[in-house]
């Protein structure tokens, strides 16, 4: 049921993803004086957002009502429902990341010329029409990408309604319509357009208004917070990242014990496994006799981390920092795809240059864009059912990123090129060797360059702060002492 109240008896999620951008404001606004709200606001039981925080702020400037559907959010995380209603709310294949057919000043122009609407809540008015109807006269435009998004929508108790002409041309909402279809719906709700409104412009507004946002630092910092690894993700055999350097093919083909010799002669007898995820590949080398450091501060059974957790295993590793302890290899495996801003990615590696000796080789790997998840995402091949958690979109801020897991914790994937492996090595360390093994990129590096202490300083204000959902870490005076002690110099 669709309630007319005041902007001011609804709050903003703190964690909102999209930053207010005044010029997407202004057209939001334009929007809704020519076209009206032709979908409502959608909140908590608790009268919190989950989508239209800019529309209900163009709204009060309008001195307007918004409509709003109050709805209980069946245990979703808000975080990641935000992000579902921006990509159900509209048609959008998996691949689209942008709409640049006409420019922002271009839709401005377009908009101001047209006249205000008489109508500012066509939404409050539904028709129930046919749902084999419309499917028939709009199969051309069936994307499976975006009936995952409105099935994993509907799931959180929501359903919204399509925006079709008076002749049934779906305008928006046609991965809603497939997913009324699948659940065997005979009918469903539709908001009609008056004849007289371009129904392309409309179309093209709701995506361009919808599509392009940067993640808001709050929402940066939960998706920081979500890179730990799943407790589905347990590993019974060691990854790429451990054996790329032995020539070895297939992960689950490689015995550890028959080659624990060979191990042991070519990664030394300690090293430090940072990012260590669930500690499965460190218990797989302590069992071969190697001695093994390990550095998780999302470690997790299978709940959010918390934030005392990530403290007790941080200063445990800082522990072995300030007494100097050497590694004669340190891996970095998977861990980068996880790590989801390149500036953060930085920092990790500068740390581990710096713990690292003139002796100590670094073997990283991760996923590349060869991989079959990224190339999932970049061609566009529709999930199925028992994929909906993995309802991923491609981000435009980065090359080879993709947010998932949207019903549960987003998180970020990065999948790399070799030449960006390359480079984020290169910053650090004096010979870096760029391999593939399988689906990954890997990286040889030795020679660990001269400590840029800055850079030092801001790598440790990063890893020892890191945000979790009860605050923060808190340890980066600790880890700067830490790492004096280890390095004999003032940071």
């Amino acid at each position: 049921m669709i309630e007319l109240v005041a902007p001011s008896s609804l709050y903003g999620d703190t964690r909102n993803p999209r930053e207010t951008d005044p010029d997407r404001l202004e057209l939001i606004r334009l929007s809704l004086q020519k076209f009206g709200f032709l979908l409502p606001l959608y909140a908590t039981s608790e009268r919190m957002l989950l989508s239209g925080h800019q529309r209900s702020t163009a709204a009060d400037d309008l001195g307007w009502l918004v409509p709003v559907v109050i709805g209980q959010k069946n245990g979703c995380d808000t975080a990641g429902a935000n992000l579902t209603f921006n990509r159900a709310t509209n048609d959008f294949a998996l691949t689209d990341i942008d709409h640049s057919r006409i420019s922002a000043a271009d839709l401005l122009k377009q908009l101001a010329s047209l006249p205000d609407t008489e109508n500012r809540y066509p939404c409050l008015i539904t028709e129930r029409r046919s749902v084999p109807e419309l499917l028939a006269l709009n199969f051309e435009k069936f994307e499976r990408y975006a009936a995952n998004a409105a099935r994993q929508l509907a799931s959180y108790g929501f359903q919204m309604p399509i925006i079709v002409s008076a002749e049934g041309e779906v305008i928006n909402g046609i991965g809603r319509l497939q997913d009324a279809s699948a659940r065997q719906e005979a009918e469903i709700e539709c908001v009609v357009l008056d004849s007289s409104i371009d129904p392309d412009l409309v179309a093209f507004a709701l995506n361009r208004l919808s599509m392009d946002f940067q993640f808001s630092e709050p929402f940066r910092d939960i998706l920081r917070s979500n890179a730990y690894r799943r407790s589905r993700q347990r590993r019974t055999s060691l990854g790429s990242g451990f054996l790329f350097a032995l020539g070895a093919g297939r992960c689950k083909d490689f015995s550890p014990g028959r080659e624990a010799a060979r191990m042991r002669s070519l990664y030394g007898s300690r090293v430090l496994d940072f990012g260590a995820g669930h500690g499965d590949e460190a218990k797989i080398l302590r069992k071969i006799g190697l001695k093994v450091t390990t550095f998780e501060p999302y470690k997790s059974n299978g709940q959010k981390p918390c934030v005392k957790a990530g403290r007790r295993t941080a200063r445990r590793f800082l522990k072995t920092v300030a007494e100097g302890q050497t590694y004669s290899s340190i891996f970095l495996a998977s861990v980068l795809n996880s790590v989801p801003f390149p500036g953060d990615r930085d920092h990790i590696v500068t740390i581990c240059a710096a713990l690292a000796s003139p002796e100590t080789v670094l073997y990283a790997a991760a996923r590349s864009c060869k991989d079959p998840n990224w190339r999932e995402c970049s061609v566009g091949i529709g999930l199925g059912t028992t994929a909906a958690r993995s309802a991923r979109f491609i981000l435009k801020d980065e090359p080879g990123t993709a947010v998932s897991e949207l019903n549960d914790a987003p998180k970020i994937q990065k999948f790399f090129q070799p030449s960006e492996f390359e480079r984020l090595f290169k910053q650090r360390f004096g010979s870096v060797e760029i391999g593939v093994h399988i689906n990954n990129v890997t990286a040889i590096c030795s020679k660990p360059l001269q400590i840029d202490r800055k850079a030092l300083v801001d790598a440790l204000s990063f890893e020892f702060d890191l945000p979790y959902p009860g605050g923060r870490m808190g340890l980066v005076c600790e880890a700067i002492q830490a790492f004096e002690k280890r390095l004999e110099v003032q940071l």
